[in-house]
């Protein structure tokens, strides 16, 4: 699963998320200047997504025309997050801002790191969708790391909860959608198939029904690691308000 290819690009990621996070910290980038870096990072990543993955269409032996394979839109897990970060630039509503980006950090941080892990672009520093996957994912880390270190982000209980409901209200839907693409094999939230063999737990050893219970129970641990340090954090500051 670790090649060497791989552990280069876990290198150079954790160079550019370290060398953006300092910058952003040391020059005290504004929320607004951050948003627009990783809504750079985004475009650029969907732009070459797009272009290396179009395929040309034929009828007979004459080109005509081209389409991005079904498997390829924007409906995995990491990938939704284009559209939060997009709208974070025209969202004017501060308490909505707040709840979206709650949302996108625990995504952005357990999600960015699981695909670095588990590459399924691959590896190859000659194929482009290499270089878009891993900044991509190395920027929305970045981006969420940002968030928590400036303090511009709450992931109490509640966040929890509304976050918890919507990951797994999306979830559902995409049953319905990888159902509807059938035949064009997507998977968009892995929920069809894991994204490689031989991964522990999560694997079809036991049938897909123990599959997709361990799928849930995975991201419901995960979810439930990143928000427990902010809610413990909570309730000591609720605790020391109500006795002062």
């Amino acid at each position: 699963m670790f090649s060497t290819n791989h552990f280069i690009w876990l290198g150079l990621c954790a160079l550019f998320i370290g060398g953006l996070l300092y910058s952003s910290l040391r020059f005290k980038f504004s929320f607004k200047i951050a948003t627009y870096i990783v809504s750079g990072i985004c475009i650029a990543s969907e732009l070459c997504k797009i272009f290396t993955h179009i395929d040309e269409i034929y009828e007979g032996d004459t080109l005509s025309g081209g389409v991005l394979g079904a498997q390829y839109l924007p409906f995995h897990l990491c990938s939704i997050l284009i559209f939060f970060i997009l709208y974070l630039n025209v969202c004017k509503d501060v308490e909505r801002l707040e709840k979206i980006n709650s949302f996108i950090v625990p995504i952005a941080l357990l999600g960015g790191i699981m695909a670095l892990l588990i590459p399924t672009s691959g590896v190859n520093f000659l194929k482009p969708y290499a270089y878009q996957c891993f900044v991509y994912h190395a920027g929305i880390i970045w981006y969420g790391l940002y968030l928590i270190c400036t303090k511009q982000v709450k992931l109490g209980l509640h966040s929890y909860t509304r976050n918890m409901l919507y990951l797994f209200g999306i979830m559902f839907i995409m049953l319905w959608v990888n159902s509807i693409l059938q035949v064009y094999d997507t998977n968009f939230f892995y929920l069809v198939r894991p994204p490689m063999e031989n991964l522990p737990i999560l694997n079809l050893n036991n049938g897909w029904f123990v599959y997709f219970i361990s799928l849930i129970t995975v991201a419901l641990i995960l979810f439930s690691l990143l928000h427990l340090p902010f809610i413990i954090l909570e309730r000591k500051e609720r605790k020391n308000y109500n006795e002062n």
